[in-house]
């Protein structure tokens, strides 16, 4: 598809699902009540069973909604919505947010805004609190990742909103509510599905688009509210374990400097592997660690992506 061809100025908000009807449909109220006018929306499901089809198509035909057979994940769902977006209404722009948000008015402008003559602007991502406690922050411009320590970290992630990060800057977005250029993510063949059927596919995008020369920005105006929860209270399970040892490696190793790398294994490595042992050892949740070490032991044996 030719740029000719898109409408440099439409946004389309891609939306991912999956046995989420409830909060699916509380997303999708907040937009249409704080968004005007109102967006246009691809929302992907990713074979729900709990009656999310019947549910949109009769409180929202407006949404443009598309029931997949399976579950592909994340990077590949939205990656398949992003498809579906661009075919069908040809955008400038694709919005993509996560259904647990809830989004302020004037959301969606302050994220295009700062594209207006910056072609080399590539990404914006919001700032987000956390919808339990909407005076501290979940997000206060990026992450922050160490490669030695592995760990990522939203920037702020805790603190009380003072206005402290009420400043745009640089960053390396994550992608429960960022906008990018339509263009850009198809340059980049979209997110790695290497990194199905999650993480971290979006800080890997955001890497990638600024290491193709364009920029992120992170666009404090615009204000949404994330249900997040960090709690382990019963335990990685094996499967999780398992996906993010493998796809922390790939990312080390697609991102990180030599210096970086020999940290992480010296460093880092050994000290994860210790405070799993502890977390998980006294749940007697040994199939942690069984997981985290096949997700090694599949990295050795991956082959590098097409990225």
């Amino acid at each position: 598809m030719s740029l000719e061809e898109r409408d440099p100025q439409q946004i389309i908000l891609v939306i991912l699902t999956f046995n989420q009807k409830d909060k699916t449909l509380r997303c999708l109220e907040n937009i249409f009540a704080t968004q005007a006018p109102a967006p246009q929306i691809v929302l992907w499901d990713n074979g729900s069973q709990d009656g999310t089809d019947v549910a949109i198509k009769s409180r929202y035909p407006q949404v443009h909604y598309h029931h997949h057979p399976l579950n592909l994940g994340v990077a590949s769902g939205r990656n398949a919505a992003a498809r579906l977006a661009i075919v069908t209404f040809q955008p400038g722009y694709l919005l993509f947010l996560d259904n647990d948000m809830e989004i302020e008015p004037g959301f969606i402008p302050a994220l295009a805004e700062p594209f207006a003559g910056n072609p080399r602007l590539g990404q914006t991502q919001a700032k987000l609190r956390l919808q339990n406690d909407r005076s501290r922050l979940n997000d206060g411009g990026g992450c922050e990742i160490n490669f030695i320590l592995g760990s990522t970290n939203p920037v702020g992630f805790g603190e009380v909103d003072r206005g402290q990060y009420d400043h745009p800057r640089e960053c390396i977005a994550c992608g429960g509510a960022m906008l990018v250029r339509a263009n850009v993510f198809e340059q980049l063949g979209g997110f790695d599905e290497i990194f199905s059927p999650f993480g971290p596919e979006d800080l890997d995008f955001s890497l990638r688009l600024q290491n193709a020369g364009y920029t992120t920005l992170y666009a404090p105006e615009a204000v949404a509210y994330h249900e997040v929860s960090h709690s382990f209270s019963d335990g990685y399970t094996e499967n999780y374990a398992r996906h993010k040892s493998k796809h922390w490696l790939i990312f080390l190793r697609r991102h990180a400097s030599p210096l970086q790398k020999i940290g992480f294994y010296t460093i880092g490595a050994p000290y994860l592997l210790a405070r799993m042992i502890l977390r998980e050892g006294r749940k007697g949740n040994l199939r942690a660690l069984r997981g985290a070490v096949k997700g090694f032991l599949e990295n050795k044996r991956d082959q590098p992506s097409k990225y």
